[in-house]
């Protein structure tokens, strides 16, 4: 199944120049899976990753837009490839390389999909013990018996001792 449709392709071409009537599919297809698999490692989430982006309802506004763009890109293209020789960087390339900033700024996760947010590693400073770890039974949640840190806080902000 296709992950665009004509409409989504259609947006990026002026209606007198170039107008699509259907897809091709195997153009279709191989920019899909480029796409997609540029974008597998900063969204790999098994319930919401890039593996349940099958088809064009469940594959991200985003990443429509930008196969889309890769899609109209290409096709426009190849119907003026004599002409966008001559006069330098084509429309078609414009669209190319947009759609190239946009992969790059999701996979660094300076643009995020509304659908989904990307999978990052905890980056920030972790501090133990936790407020979960002070509420929890000392013998019950921790196997260590040296680690001290589980159970009752041993002192709080503003105690005199």
């Amino acid at each position: 199944m296709a992950h665009v449709v004509v409409a989504d392709c259609q947006t990026w071409l002026e209606n007198t120049k170039a107008n699509l009537t259907n897809l091709d599919l195997n153009l279709e297809n191989q920019i899909s899976t480029n796409v997609l698999g540029r974008l597998a490692s900063s969204y790999n989430d098994p319930t919401f990753g890039v593996s349940t982006w099958i088809d064009n309802t469940t594959t991200p506004q985003l990443v429509k837009q930008i196969i889309a763009m890769i899609y109209a890109g290409w096709f426009y293209d190849r119907q003026y490839s004599e002409m966008v020789a001559a006069e330098g960087p084509s429309y078609g390339t414009v669209l190319r390389n947009y759609a190239e900033t946009l992969i790059e700024g999701l996979n660094a996760g300076t643009i995020e999909l509304a659908e989904i947010q990307p999978n990052e590693p905890n980056v920030g400073a972790v501090f133990y013990p936790t407020d979960i770890s002070s509420t929890q039974q000392a013998v019950v949640a921790n196997k260590n018996p040296d680690d001290t840190s589980f159970g009752p806080s041993k002192f709080s902000m503003g105690q005199i001792f």
